[in-house]
This record gives C-alpha cells, structure tokens and sequence, in this order.
C-alpha cells in the first residue's frame, strides 16, 4: 500500500484492473500503462486541493473615498467627491446602498482651531441607486448650516447593503467667517463671439469668480475662470453668437486657508452678435460686351462671406440701385440691361453670414460708357 496526499492506493489492486496478458502486442501494453498514470494523477489532485477559509462579509467593504474636496459658493460649503467602483478586495462593487456625511467642528482663534476633531456626527445621509448606476459617479452636495468664524472637517463613508461601512474618506478643512460683500452693477458689453465683463472692485476681496448660463437655465457649480481673477474685468470668448447669456460675478475673501465666495451679482441678459461688416471688394473693373456690361472683381478673403450686391447708377442719378436680389457668390456679374452710348457707373459690396447680414460699405466706383 502506498499513500499520496492522504490517499491511500492498493498499487497491487490498481494493476490488476488491467491484465497484461490480455493484450496481443506491446503496443496495447504502453497504452494501458498511460491509463494507469493519468487515473494516479487526477486522484493526487482531487485529494492534494485545498480550500480556502471563507472570507466574513464583514471584510468586504467599499474602497474608501480619497477625493473627498471642499469648496465655497455663494456662502455655502460645496463638498465633491466620486463614489467607489470596488471593494477593498479589489471586486466589482455591486451592492453600493448608501453614504453618510462626518462633521467635526471647532472655533476659529487666529489661524487655527480649538476643539477640532473632538465630536464627529453625522450631518447628512442618502440611500443610493438600487440599480448601482451610482457607483464611479461624481457627486455633489452643498451645506448652508455653516457660522462665522468656525472650523468644519468633513468626511465621507459609504456602505453597502449589508451595512458595511468603508473606512473615512480623506479628511477636508474648511475655514469660515464672514463671506465678502456682493460686487456692484456689472456690464455686459457683446460683441463678435465675445462678451466684455465688467464691475466695481470690493474692498475685502482677493479676486472674483464668473459663472455663466444660458438665460432660462441654473448657474453650474463650477465658474467659467479656472484661477481666480486678481482684476475687474474679463472677456469670454467662449460664447456662441445670437445666444442670450447671463453671468453672476462673485467676490472671494480669504480666511485662513480657505477662498469663501460671497453672493453673486447677475449682469442683465446678454447676446454676442456679429456686428462687422466684411471689407469692401477691390479691383472692381467693368467691359463692355455683345451681351451687356461684364463686371469683375477681386475675392474676399473673410471666413463669414455670403456673397456680393452689385449696384448701378447713371449720371445725374443721386443714389445707386442695387441690381441682384440676393447675394452673389461668385466674382462677376453680367448686366444686360444697358443701352449702347449710355455712361453707366458700378459699385460692389460684400456680405457676410450673420444674422444681421452685415454689409460692406461700397466699393471704388468705375464710370463706362457702353459701346460696343
């Protein structure tokens, strides 16, 4: 008898489970040798697997939360963060239920804080998506219960289904007092694809938020500046023409470590519009021909071209009249209406694709008789 892995194996027994002497040739014998060695294998391994001690659920929590941030708006505190996608064994997290928001607070003496860190409570919680669509998502939350000269730090937790929590997100400080005053009147002056801000200074300020919307819509959490703005003034050039907008600009103070941004002030509704008209056309030149009077110019060059007016006078006559109805969108045009003997004088304008249609002044008059 033999013993492989605590399985013991009558080798005597095994062998006789296939006689020898039953096969003709030596061929039939290596085979059943093969058989012999293959069944010794899969017993060795059925009887040498381990298993493994079973994992408490307690173990299996979500991945703790390590871009917890705070910031402020209009007098609240923003706190921002992304929900985890996996365990701390690094499995797929399928059973994400709720999260809790942790507050410590103290008071603010000169630059630091007394009592931080001594009593944390919870001071928001939410249950979460069923369908787990919550998972990997950015989130957003804003608390307004926050007083003048205090210090907060934040934390967040979340816990799945069984009601596991995770370990605390990475710790946030927000300092707070006073916000700043609100920013006087601002101006709004549009342009091209542009709109030119600007606003009185506020004495406590370091600078200034902008945030921008679409009239009818919410302001976003996030301003249009990505530092904020040491001056008064600032122009988006980020806008689309014949779009109303309206901005809020904010004032921000500085306390301790912490910018808190005060109250908005909203500029009236605003639409860039293109307001330019293109250059007038050059090298206007007008030949006489057997099917009338050929005119013929040099192209613009601006990127919002919609065509050219062709005008025409005759002398004595105070103003032009305009010969095409609409733009033309090629270089030459053929007026067939002239009388053989008569002077004619000719003039050309550009346009552009607007709204607005802006037109060029007129271009260099040319004076030709019609003979021909």
């Amino acid at each position: 008898m033999s013993k492989i892995c605590g399985v013991r194996f009558g080798l005597r027994n095994l062998g006789n489970l296939v006689h020898f002497r039953h096969f003709r040739s030596l061929e039939m014998v290596k085979f059943a040798q093969r058989i012999i060695l293959l069944w010794l294998l899969l017993m060795v391994m059925v009887s040498c697997g381990k298993k493994a001690p079973p994992v408490p659920w307690s173990s299996v929590v979500p991945k703790r939360i390590v871009d917890l941030e705070a910031r402020s708006r209009e007098g609240r505190v923003l706190l921002e963060w992304t929900f985890p996608k996996e365990n701390t064994d690094k499995s797929p997290l399928t059973d994400l239920w709720e999260f809790k928001v942790l507050r410590s607070e103290g008071d603010l003496i000169g630059d630091q804080c007394r009592g931080c860190g001594e009593k944390t409570k919870v001071v928001f919680e939410s249950k979460l998506d069923r369908k787990g669509e919550d998972k990997g998502k950015r989130m957003s939350l804003l608390f307004e219960d926050v007083e003048p000269r205090k210090v907060y730090v934040y934390q967040v937790v979340t816990l799945n289904r069984r009601g596991y929590s995770s370990a605390p997100s990475n710790p946030v400080t927000v300092f707070w007092d006073y916000p700043p005053h609100a920013t006087r009147t601002v101006v709004a002056e549009r342009g091209d694809k542009r709109v030119d801000l600007s606003w009185e200074p506020v004495v406590e300020a370091i600078g200034y938020n902008i945030y921008r919307k679409l009239e009818g819509e919410e302001f976003p959490i996030q301003p249009i500046n990505r530092e904020v703005l040491t001056v008064t003034q600032y122009t988006d050039l980020s806008v689309e023409n014949e779009k109303r907008y309206v901005y809020s600009v904010r004032a921000v103070k500085r306390v301790v470590k912490t910018d808190v941004e005060g109250k908005g002030t909203v500029s009236p509704p605003t639409t860039p519009t293109d307001l330019i008209p293109p250059m007038f056309p050059l090298e206007l030149v007008a030949i006489p021909l057997r099917d009338g009077m050929e005119l013929n110019w040099k192209r613009n060059r601006e990127s919002d071209l919609l065509g050219y007016y062709v005008y025409r006078r005759k002398p004595g006559e105070k103003e032009f009249k305009r010969l095409n109805p609409t733009p033309l969108t090629k270089e030459t045009y053929l007026d067939k209406e002239v009388q053989i003997g008569q002077d004619y004088e000719y003039a050309v304008s550009a346009v552009d694709n607007s709204v607005h249609q802006n037109e060029s002044p007129l271009s260099e008059e040319v004076r030709v008789k019609y003979i021909y």
